[in-house]
């Protein structure tokens, strides 16, 4: 594909997943810009949560979990990257167990742990996840998110994308 096409089609994509996000490409890179702090040569992220961002899901609205996340700085070819995950419950919801698994898609790789286990969590409680990956190429990239919920009468799974945009 030619550079020219190829960058148009990852502008274009990257814009589509943005807005299913709920965000758009600005308001995403002035939030990351915006929370940045510099102490001495180490940035450090000021920690609020309204700078997190939805990750995609097929479920919409109706799902007894949501799955959000932040990252301090766009992702880079060959260097490791943290992002926060945070697991919110709805408010009522009684769970037994929440499983996170996460499976990275062509051209990146886990870092840290793969799977995070939460027993008995209070009802509407968060649950905040460090997951450190790499990016072995440029372009759009995935991060995937199982979330296996357990409960007294049942269990269900439910599945998000975390998308990563990937600068050479």
């Amino acid at each position: 594909m030619r550079p020219r096409l190829l960058h148009s089609v990852l502008v274009l994509s990257a814009g589509a997943l943005l807005g299913g996000c709920g965000r758009d490409a600005n308001q995403v890179q002035a939030t990351h810009g915006a929370h940045t702090a510099r102490v001495g040569a180490v940035p450090m992220v000021v920690s609020t949560d309204s700078d997190l961002v939805s990750a995609v899901s097929s479920a919409g609205g109706a799902a007894p979990v949501s799955l959000k996340f932040r990252m301090s700085q766009p992702p880079r070819v060959g260097q490791s990257q943290r992002i926060e995950l945070v697991l919110v419950q709805q408010p009522g919801l009684d769970i037994d167990s929440l499983l996170v698994s996460l499976q990275p898609g062509d051209g990146l790789v886990v870092e840290s742990d793969h799977s995070f286990e939460f027993q008995s969590p209070p009802p509407g409680a968060t649950q905040r996840m460090a997951v450190t990956v790499r990016a072995g190429q440029a372009g759009l990239l995935n991060l995937g998110a199982t979330v296996l919920i357990g409960t007294a009468n049942s269990s269900l799974t439910h599945s998000f994308s975390v998308p990563l945009i990937v600068a050479p």
